[in-house]
């Protein structure tokens, strides 16, 4: 879910050109030495391994000592070594922060915010993210960024006339900012002008998405947060169509979902993965009781066997959003540049806070309830849904949806790693954490052969910790170094400071 905000779809027409250089190595060979690898493949840790990385990839690992001499070592005792973290979900080209309007500071504030960016995911463990809604020319950082994640993504999203996202753009500019549009004849009165449907079926957006490069595909169903707006949805028809086309081209078929009933139609038509928790079902807003309704889709999801990425972060995001409390948290320092952060404590920066409250203050359907209380409402649903889903069995997958809306809510990399938190402190067991930001992200999206474990052959992306995260969550706010494709980075080099 997006926040109430007019101004992320504004957002959505801008990008930056991707681009993906080599990332600069140290050697080509490196030796970690007598370290204690976590890999959730295994069944227990291994103690005092040498781990050998050449030309960017494991070679080998073998008990201490064992292995052949090397220059560069890393002297991995009392340490702890991990594949690096997968967010499977995350928007690189949406830049929060900066308000476009604000022409005097935009170009320099967004450069600098898209210069740290990548730095930012690194500096929180992610080596790896999957973009849910992406073009290949498109990417959050500038083309002569040199540390990058991996990145993965589901190509531009399936959306709809009248639906989430093109309801907020003028007709005329819809095949613009959303191209890859699917035509459907009940919502032929939002179809713009000019526009031949013959050339938006199911199979031409399906084939977009496969040219692209694209490792899934995502759609939408969304009519409104919880019916504070009435957009259009897709019908169950063409959802069930969609997965089987994403289906029939190796796809990952993922559903932007929020609600007990477009949960309920994601899991009918075959999704693989819904992108979102639940926190919208019919009834009064300021409870947070699960329904029927709530229960019997969530029910249903894990029998289906449908992957779920809580994103609990998006709702607390929106009341960080509020408070600004994020900004005085010591561990934004590392985020956020100076000017950055300057911008975002002033009259001009506190513009997404501005614009949360006035939508609250034009939908809230409650004179007597504060945003607060009903974000709160919003928040304890998340929470709930994920644990009801979590103890009947069902399969979570750690995404962020960063950034999730405008302003300081969601900070990438932070995001990710104050998910984690939010899932410990939750009951989530921290195994299943590990599970799911490591290899259950890496198999459900079919990268694990890449990504996702600590074994020969694999890519070299990896973490050194401190801690066991198997012992602490706060592990992973504990890291020594970050290793990207072999690259060894320290923590403290990809810091804003």
């Amino acid at each position: 879910m997006k926040t109430l905000s007019l101004s992320i779809f504004i957002c959505l027409v801008w990008s930056v050109k991707a681009a993906t250089p080599a990332e600069p190595r140290l050697s080509d060979t490196v030796l970690i030495e007598d370290v204690t690898i976590l890999s959730a493949h295994l069944g227990q840790p291994q103690y005092h391994m040498d781990v050998l990385i050449q030309n960017g990839r494991i070679d080998r690992i073998l008990e201490t000592g064992t292995n052949p001499p090397s220059d560069n070592r890393i002297d991995g005792s009392g340490k702890f070594l991990m594949p690096g973290l997968i967010d499977s979900h995350v928007h690189l080209a949406h830049n929060p922060m900066v308000n476009r309007e604000d022409e005097s500071v935009f170009d320099a504030l967004d450069r600098a915010y898209r210069l740290q960016l990548p730095r930012s995911l690194l500096y929180h463990g992610f080596t790896t993210v999957i973009d849910l809604d992406y073009a290949p020319e498109r990417n959050g950082w500038l083309p002569d960024s040199e540390l990058v994640p991996d990145v993965y993504h589901c190509g531009r999203g399936v959306r709809f006339a009248g639906g989430y996202g093109p309801a907020f753009v003028p007709p005329q500019f819809v095949h613009r900012v959303f191209p890859n549009l699917v035509y459907e004849p009940k919502h032929k009165a939002f179809w713009p002008d000019g526009m031949d449907p013959e050339l938006y079926t199911i199979e031409a957006a399906v084939d977009r998405v496969v040219r692209s490069g694209a490792i899934c595909l995502k759609t939408y169903v969304e009519t409104g947060f919880g019916g504070v707006f009435k957009w259009a949805s897709p019908s169950a028809e063409t959802l069930s169509a969609l997965a089987m086309a994403a289906h029939e081209n190796g796809l990952v078929f993922v559903v932007h979902a929020n609600s007990a009933q477009a949960w309920q139609m994601s899991v009918d038509a075959g999704a693989d993965v819904i992108a979102h928790g639940m926190w919208h079902w019919d009834g009064n807003r300021r409870r947070s009781e699960l329904t029927d309704a709530a229960l019997s889709a969530i029910q249903n999801a894990v029998a289906a066997g449908v992957a779920v990425q809580p994103t609990v972060q998006v709702v607390i995001g929106e009341k960080e959003t509020l408070t600004g409390e994020l900004l005085q948290d010591p561990r934004t320092l590392s985020l956020l540049p100076a000017g950055l952060s300057d911008y975002l404590q002033s009259a001009k920066g506190r513009w997404s806070q501005r614009a949360l409250l006035e939508l609250y203050e034009e939908h809230n359907p409650f004179a007597d309830t504060k945003p607060e209380t009903l974000i709160g409402a919003s928040i304890d649903r998340a929470l709930k849904s994920m644990q009801r889903f979590h103890r009947s069995g069902g399969v979570l997958l750690m995404g962020s949806d960063t950034p999730a809306q405008d302003g300081i809510g969601n900070l990438p990399g932070l995001n990710g790693y104050l998910e984690m938190l939010g899932w410990a402190k939750a009951g989530i067991p921290l195994d299943r954490i590990f599970w799911s930001v490591t290899l259950g992200n890496a198999k459900e999206f079919h990268i694990d052969d890449e990504v996702g474990s600590v074994e020969p052959g694999k890519q070299a992306d990896l973490l050194l910790l401190n801690m066991n995260p198997l012992q602490n969550v706060s592990a992973y706010n504990d890291i020594v170094v970050v290793i990207v494709d072999g690259s060894v980075i320290k923590r403290g080099d990809l810091s804003a400071r």
